[in-house]
């Protein structure tokens, strides 16, 4: 673990100017974006597109506005003419969108003459709902399951303190856990702060969205804090023995290596910063998906789930279920069910840690009910003392 902790923190010293550098830009040309870049509203309703520049308008130019499934969507005014010296520059200019079909469309402005301007951000995603009050009841659901994913991390931890015990707890678990919040940490700080980085994800994907808001960055940080705290109390309490095996050693020499290895690459310009930080994304993944492993089978081999709270479970369980339910109800709602199906990873992630959920209810309350008297982990250095 010390290893990983001074490789995070060689790169991430050798990463900082990523935060005030900035990619090659179109030197001074004005640039015109719609800020906000994404709209929700309802079928029939009629939003305000909001128009901005950086700077004074210094040549004439206009701006038609085109919709994918225009016959859908509204435009008013189609088109706009920009003279020298508009005011654009700390105003802002107003469209009219109006939605006539559930789904997410795209709008984009076409600048004449081309690349007059910079018009690389000049689009908007509309998402529109068939009713209003399913948006609302979408957020409270997800506001549900991030409480229940978050309050989660504390059954353990209050247990811990109340036994002065983590006996019952996977060693293994706990180190690639903490392995995979510190590697989502990084990539969410970097893609939500970073302005190189950023320009970076917006030249790969020209029509995309900073996938990383300011609650993921949270989330992030409260996820590695209480998985660091629940570490710390396995080497404060009794731990029975216990210790991290030497397969998760190996695999998390192997997540180092991996880090150490791209990183090397993006100095040399082989990778990009965006590359590392995918990297840095797919650990996380693969993490979620051996972690569980480890702690399953230590409740196996004790044939017991005595100091493992099970709380922990169901209240991830619910999480995971909600977070299921929220994308049905967005699915209909938006007429999107490619929200859903085009998105296996995360749906194959999801479901993985539900099927865990359950293996644990279930060792929990009906193959393991009655308590353990004595540690496995005692017993077997008792064992090895008299080898």
């Amino acid at each position: 673990m010390y290893l990983l902790n001074c490789s995070f923190l060689a790169v991430l010293l050798s990463v900082g100017h990523v935060f005030s550098t900035s990619s090659a830009d179109h030197g001074d040309q004005l640039k015109v974006w719609f800020n906000p870049q994404e709209y929700t509203f309802t079928l029939g309703e009629t939003v305000n597109l909001t128009l901005h520049a950086d700077a004074s308008v210094t040549s004439n130019f206009s701006v038609r506005f085109s919709v994918a499934n225009g016959s859908f969507v509204r435009i008013v005014p189609e088109y706009l003419r920009i003279n020298e010296y508009d005011s654009l520059y700390g105003n802002s200019t107003m469209l009219q969108a109006t939605g006539f079909r559930a789904g997410r469309f795209f709008v984009k402005g076409y600048v004449d003459p081309e690349y007059s301007v910079d018009d690389r951000r000049l689009f908007a995603r509309l998402k529109i709902a068939l009713n209003r009050y399913l948006i609302y009841f979408s957020l409270l659901v997800g506001w549900a399951y991030t409480a229940c994913w978050s309050i989660g991390d504390y059954p353990q931890i209050i247990m811990n303190h109340r036994k002065k015990s983590v006996v019952g707890l996977s060693f293994d678990f706990l180190y690639m856990n903490i392995v995979g919040n510190l590697c989502y940490l990084s990539f969410n700080v970097f893609m939500y702060w970073s302005k190189h980085v950023e320009e970076e994800y917006f030249h790969r994907h020209p029509f995309g969205l900073n996938p990383v808001i300011g609650n993921d960055v949270g989330y992030a940080m409260h996820a590695l804090f209480a998985s660091v705290i629940t570490l710390l109390q396995c080497y404060i309490f009794d731990n029975g023995g216990n210790s991290i095996s030497t397969f998760a050693r190996v695999i998390i020499a192997a997540y180092v290596l991996t880090i150490l290895t791209a990183f090397v690459l993006v100095t040399f310009t082989v990778l990009h910063w965006l590359d590392f930080l995918y990297v840095l994304s797919y650990i996380k993944l693969s993490t979620n998906l051996i972690k569980y492993f480890p702690q399953a089978y230590i409740n196996y081999k004790r044939q017991s789930t005595e100091g493992f709270a099970i709380m922990n479970r169901l209240l991830d369980l619910a999480g995971g279920l909600l977070s299921i339910f929220q994308m049905i109800i967005n699915a209909w709602n938006f007429d999107d069910l490619d929200s859903i199906l085009g998105s296996p990873v995360k749906f194959a992630l999801g479901f993985v840690s539900i099927v865990f959920d359950l293996v644990f209810i279930t060792q929990h309350f009906y193959l393991y009910r009655k308590p353990v008297k004595v540690s496995i982990f005692k017993s077997e250095t008792v064992e090895k003392n008299k080898s």
